[in-house]
């Protein structure tokens, strides 16, 4: 029986600007893979290595050659440049399909794929790849589980302990075995060299997409959605992975497995994650997933915390603010925490269509432990419609000319994957979606940087500009680089003392942005009164005074 999610929906406070609406002003979006064919490409994920927030790494499922692999792609600018050196290479298995992706605090990146044979689906396994040079070259790391005789093993997420708890390190996989339906964990140390045995996770069969997260004592959480229940659920481990307690209840979702106009399949999955940053907020467990609230008949993104180990749940707050009950329909969400406990999440959205089928990417942020969030962002530029994401039928006078090794089209695990994927640092997110712009499935990412400004028109003589000022929440902080190079943004006391680096990284020129949300350097809320923020950039020199008021 499917229930609907029992909430009062509430008004989320706009912490950015005081309008609900935010289009996508200063993105820019990039294309990630650089295939020349008309196949798929869906199911993204990205990370930011934590040694170097300029670099980062994405993966997606990848259909160029006709069936499933996974591609992957790295940046070393923060996004705004990709590289797609090709697939992953697995000489074990012919498929690879449903990637998963962590790094450690080393910036050490691994990726998960299910590899699977091409007719039965029968044996298959997980098999890791780890990249020690920012996602340039990987290294076949062997299996976490493979040959388990008449079970197919499905939907794997990993994790990476990168606390200073004693299981430092230790990478953590989840996956669901069908057709017995158990969520099931498995673990490393040694970065893939010796994996424990498989550990029973869930108490009851029926259940669906685990995600794992580690939070800051090394506590291993694992969410996932129980079909019986129509209700997501989690449950815990203390000791690196080897032993379970009890599930426990998250709350109920509309439709574990929501199935929606245009032939998506965008099943009420957890996207978990946990703040280990040292805020006020540390070690607070964030879930968002897609439902429907008492009243309406569309699909919204809600948000729960808990601050207590997963054993209680904050109500659900609706982070998307378009109208309540408006027919359009938001799905897909991923979430990320960032290292000074900024949330930040991410979704398809269909609000600008009456028909409620063409999607755009859209994004929010808190900065006050998923108390507040600010007024929606579209992230994308052109919208995507499901009719130009399936498989187009070879036909060379339109110059698709690929035929695929077996017919697989429009029946891939959801038309368009069932999950995208976001990063953040320093405030500064990086999603990536599956995009259909050109007529066919693309992996898409979005850059937060340069507006449109030609090279040789002046950028404006005021460097800085803060608004609100003064402030009673998040403030945004609006900045222009005058040219390509390093900036620094910091924030002292009215004696001089630093309060909290904002930025110091390499930016392009052109008009950015920080969201600063009151906190000094260790993620302590700062008192009322006079602050002043020092601009730096290429020479350029300014200063200017936000003035706090709680």
């Amino acid at each position: 029986m499917n229930r609907f999610l029992a909430l009062s929906v509430v008004t989320v406070m706009v912490g950015l600007l005081l309008s609900g609406l935010v289009l996508a002003q200063g993105w820019e979006n990039i294309r990630i893979n650089d295939d020349q064919t008309q196949e798929l490409q869906n199911e993204q994920q990205v990370v930011v290595n934590p040694t170097n927030p300029l670099n980062l790494v994405a993966v997606w499922r990848d259909f160029r050659l006709g069936y499933r692999q996974v591609g992957y792609g790295f940046t070393n600018d923060g996004g705004f440049t990709w590289t797609n050196p090709g697939l992953f290479v697995d000489p074990h298995y012919q498929r690879d399909s449903d990637p998963a992706l962590t790094v450690n605090a080393e910036g050490d990146f691994f990726a998960m794929l299910l590899a699977y044979t091409g007719d039965t689906g029968l044996p298959n396994g997980m098999l890791m790849y780890r990249s020690t040079d920012g996602g340039q070259t990987w290294e076949d790391r062997g299996f976490a589980i493979d040959g388990v005789p008449g079970v197919f093993e499905d939907k794997e997420f990993i994790a990476c302990d990168r606390t200073g708890s004693p299981f430092h390190g230790r990478i953590y996989m989840a996956w669901t075995r069908f057709y017995t339906t158990d969520i099931l964990c498995v673990s490393s140390g040694d970065e893939g060299d010796t994996w424990t045995s498989e550990r029973l996770v869930s108490d009851n069969s029926g259940t669906q997409f685990p995600t794992p997260a580690v939070g800051p004592d090394g506590t291993l959480y694992v969410a996932w959605t129980d079909f019986n229940d129509d209700a997501l659920k989690i449950d815990r481990s203390f000791d690196g992975g080897l032993t379970f307690g009890n599930d426990i209840m998250v709350n109920f979702v509309a439709n574990p497995s929501a199935y929606l106009n245009g032939d998506i399949s965008s099943p009420a999955h957890p996207a978990m994650d946990i703040d280990i940053s040292g805020s006020n907020y540390n070690g607070r467990i964030y879930i968002a997933y897609l439902s429907i609230a008492n009243g309406s008949s569309d699909y919204d993104i809600f948000i729960q915390s808990s601050d207590f180990q997963g054993v209680i749940w904050s109500a659900p707050i609706r982070v998307n603010d378009d109208d309540f009950n408006n027919g359009r329909d938001q799905f897909h969400p991923w979430l990320t925490v960032d290292n000074n406990g900024a949330i930040t999440v991410i979704w398809l959205d269909r609000r600008h269509d009456p028909s409620n089928l063409r999607w755009h990417c859209y994004l929010s942020q808190s900065f006050d432990g998923g108390l507040t969030w600010s007024a929606n962002q579209q992230v994308s530029t052109v919208e995507s419609d499901p009719n130009d994401a399936k498989k187009q039928a070879p036909d060379p006078g339109k110059g698709i000319t690929s035929v695929p090794v077996m017919d697989e089209a429009d029946t891939r695990a959801g038309l368009i994957g069932e999950y995208i994927g976001i990063a953040c640092w320093d405030g500064h997110a990086t999603p990536v979606w599956t995009d259909t712009r050109n007529g066919h499935q693309d992996t898409y990412g979005g850059w937060m940087g340069a507006t449109a400004v030609e090279d040789d028109e002046p950028l404006a003589t005021t460097m800085l500009r803060i608004f609100p000022n003064p402030a009673l929440g998040p403030t945004t902080l609006h900045f222009a680089v005058p040219v390509d190079g390093w900036v620094s943004l910091k924030l002292f006391d009215v004696a001089g003392r630093l309060v909290r680096t904002l930025v110091d990284r390499k930016l392009r020129r052109g008009s950015h942005q920080f969201v600063w949300n009151g906190t000094d350097q260790t993620g302590g809320r700062v008192a009322s009164g006079a602050y002043l923020v020092r601009f730096e950039a290429s020479g350029a020199q300014e200063t200017r005074t936000i003035i706090l008021r709680r």
